[in-house]
């Protein structure tokens, strides 16, 4: 299973109620939260697929983004719980 980065710019504040689906389904797939509205996640489908997917938890005027990880990745070792999660989700390529 690759790991994706699934960003998003939501109009709305992230705690709003219509949000609870999205973050829900991020940690119940396992998702590592490594900003503000930037995770990691590991699924088995395509990042069309992961889009697709994802943008049904959002309003037509919210922005996603979904890239596969790759191994020519640099990220800062601060990020509490990210390097852990890469490490054990590390990607194919």
């Amino acid at each position: 299973m690759p790991p994706f980065i699934v960003t998003y710019d939501l109009i709305k504040e992230e705690t709003s109620a219509d949000y609870k689906p999205l973050i829900d389904d991020l940690k119940e797939r396992g998702g590592q939260k490594y900003q503000y509205s930037a995770w990691l996640v590991n699924l088995n489908n395509t990042a069309e697929e992961v889009h697709a997917h994802y943008r049904q938890f959002l309003d037509a005027d919210d922005k996603l983004m979904v890239s596969e990880l790759t191994r020519n990745h640099k990220h800062d070792r601060s990020f509490q719980g990210t390097s852990d999660w890469i490490r054990t989700n590390p990607p194919e390529r």
